[in-house]
């Protein structure tokens, strides 16, 4: 139920659309099942879980009914994806549900997620890459490296063939 709800929600974003007092009643019954858990891993009770266990369930659809009465929107989940040269996927999220989302369809993978605002943030330090894909419409990255000693405000030294073009 709690991957469920989180693929629908978001990861850890389901209390923060109910009202403070269910989100408490919710967080007290994961910790009563957390500890019934523990307790059965020590010699407790496996009967004890199940009944947290099932409150839990209830506990989970109880937001989720209080956060579509809510007029609550379902996280986007919507992500793209690339392969990057070491192997890792790069994640590009809409937003941080869909990061949320993400995570949770994908457990254990070697990733690197992002969301559009992080992209954003990163590329405006990136002025002259910035300009040249305005002025250049279709213009591609083929390769980066980041250097310390790179003169970002001069950028690159423009190959011969183009040196013509600006020459006149």
């Amino acid at each position: 139920m709690a991957g469920q709800m989180e693929r629908k929600w978001g990861v850890g974003r389901l209390p923060r659309l109910v009202g403070v007092d269910l989100a408490e009643k919710f967080y007290r019954q994961a910790e009563l099942l957390d500890q019934a858990l523990k307790d059965e891993a020590t010699g407790g009770s496996m009967a004890n879980v199940e009944y947290h266990a099932g409150r839990m369930v209830n506990a989970w659809m109880a937001l989720n009914a209080a956060a579509e009465a809510a007029g609550a929107v379902p996280a986007s989940g919507k992500y793209l994806t690339a392969r990057m040269a070491d192997g890792r996927s790069l994640v590009i999220c809409v937003d941080s549900e869909a990061v949320g989302v993400w995570h949770a369809e994908n457990k254990g993978s070697a990733a690197a997620v992002w969301t559009m605002d992080e992209v954003a943030k990163m590329l405006e330090g990136f002025d002259l890459v910035n300009r040249t894909k305005h002025l250049f419409e279709g213009a591609t990255i083929t390769d980066f490296r980041a250097s310390a000693s790179f003169n970002w405000k001069k950028g690159d030294d423009l190959p011969p063939e183009m040196l013509l073009a600006f020459a006149g």
